[in-house]
């Protein structure tokens, strides 16, 4: 099956365009201009940062890392 692993490459690619674009676009319309942006960036850094220490904090979870198929 040497068909996937090219397959599954492009559709990494893929995904991880979409993305990028996505998030580019929500960058974009919220912070472009208003009245509110400042507030907007606010927010959308907040956000940012409290979902990343979240995967930090979950990453080292001591449960997850003893049995991490109990999990998927």
């Amino acid at each position: 099956m040497d068909w996937t692993r090219p397959l599954s490459l492009a559709l990494t690619v893929l995904v991880v365009a979409l993305a990028v674009a996505s998030a580019l676009e929500a960058v974009r319309t919220t912070l472009g201009t208003g009245e509110y942006v400042t507030a907007a960036g606010a927010v959308l850094g907040f956000v940012g940062v409290i979902v990343i220490a979240t995967a930090a904090v979950g990453a080292k979870s001591v449960r997850w890392l003893r049995n991490p198929d109990s999990y998927w």
